[in-house]
């Protein structure tokens, strides 16, 4: 192999890599990037076995061929070098890639492409196209409530699924959930016909969301087409112009998450977002490390917001708000109130709750519709 090509385009692809690059030591070879030369430039492919992003760069092609290398050492070097072209080339017998630029040169072990593992076949089902900045923010809106390591494995993931709205029947919708049991995020988009894939219902690893939320993110604006998104049998892909990332698909049957979001929650209560949210972050500072308990008074006009612990000692903090109900307390994680917040696009929010025991519902209206749920604490 022997190239020349931009710092700037193969930067832009190591740093799009970088994610999903295997950081363990499982398999050695997983923490490598593969580069192979195509018609008119470099191909650069990455994956952990769970996902896999391949992607096209403009290259001045000298001599066809191919290496694997450390993603993380070659994104070293080149961050350490002048906004110019790079020489790459197989030397040794292909044993190493020599990297040149300017005055400097180096010299790094490389692996052959053979031993790198295969980009799955994407074949399958493929959605309209989506717009990449709706599509993000869709993820963006969900991901944060997924879970950690859950052992309900399926709570790992973000639920995707593809239905027919009744009226009119050529419309669809494609809806994100996210959960792990102590607070729900739902987003919906409509989508254009998408009768050639049935409904839908996938769950794809919370890594691969973050991925796809990143990637897309990073090329909103950018790029000549907007993505699409397909379903093989055990893949989820996404597809651009010059761009594919592959996901494996979690399997197993996703809780019926319309059972927590509840209905009848008639106290609503309207607040300054971000004067909510600096409130939150005040009084945490004295909740308890573990859960974060803060609770929340709701009265005429304003909520009284409280925490305390007996080896730190207590805090209050009060904001003005639209309600006239009943005054109750509700005890919330401000963790989980803050994320679902930030969530929520506006200068003001919408506190949706029946009484202290209650879910917190808060909506979302627009080009994304989002739901989000937060589960009270009990004390």
């Amino acid at each position: 192999m022997h190239i020349v090509i931009s710092r700037k385009e193969l930067l832009r692809g190591l740093h799009r890599v970088q994610g999903v690059v295997e950081k363990r030591n499982a398999m050695p070879i997983l923490s490598n990037v593969l580069l192979e030369t195509k018609e008119g430039g470099l191909e650069m492919f990455a994956t952990d076995l769970e996902i896999g992003i391949r992607g096209f760069y403009h290259a001045d092609v000298k001599k066809p061929g191919g290496a694997a290398v450390s993603a993380r050492k070659l994104l070293e070097i080149l961050k350490e070098l002048p906004e110019a072209d790079i020489v790459m080339a197989t030397v040794e017998d292909s044993s190493f890639l020599s990297i040149r630029c300017g005055s400097s040169q180096f010299k790094i072990m490389a692996l052959s492409p053979g031993d790198f593992p295969k980009m799955p076949v994407t074949t399958g089902k493929e959605l309209p196209e989506i717009p990449a900045g709706l599509l993000a923010r869709m993820l963006s809106k969900t991901t944060y409530a997924v879970g950690e390591h859950d052992t309900r494995y399926m709570l790992n993931g973000v639920n995707i699924m593809v239905e027919q709205v009744t009226v009119p029947s050529t419309k669809h919708v494609l809806r994100c959930v996210g959960t792990d049991g102590h607070r729900l995020a739902v987003t919906e988009l409509d989508i254009g016909d998408a009768s050639g894939t049935g409904d839908l219902r996938v769950i794809i690893p919370k890594k691969a969301a973050q991925e796809i939320k990143k990637l897309l993110s990073e090329l909103d604006g950018e790029q000549d087409e907007e993505p699409r998104l397909g379903i093989t049998d055990n893949q989820l892909v996404l597809r651009l112009s010059g761009l594919l990332l592959s996901a494996r698909l979690i399997e197993g049957a996703y809780p019926d998450y319309e059972q927590v979001i509840p209905v009848g929650n008639d106290q609503k209560v309207t607040l300054d977002k971000k004067g909510f949210e600096t409130a939150i972050r005040r009084v945490a500072l004295l909740a308890p490390d573990r859960v974060n308990t803060i609770h929340l008074t709701f009265e005429t006009d304003r909520v009284v917001l409280h925490s305390s612990t007996s080896d730190l000692g207590e805090a209050t903090d009060e904001l003005a708000a639209q309600y006239g109900g009943p005054g109750f307390e509700a005890v919330f994680n401000a963790r989980y109130l803050l994320d679902a917040l930030a969530s929520i696009d506006g200068d003001q929010v919408v506190l949706e709750l029946k009484g202290s025991s209650s879910p917190c519902l808060i909506h979302e209206t627009g080009p994304v519709r989002t739901t989000c749920v937060v589960m009270p604490m009990k004390v």
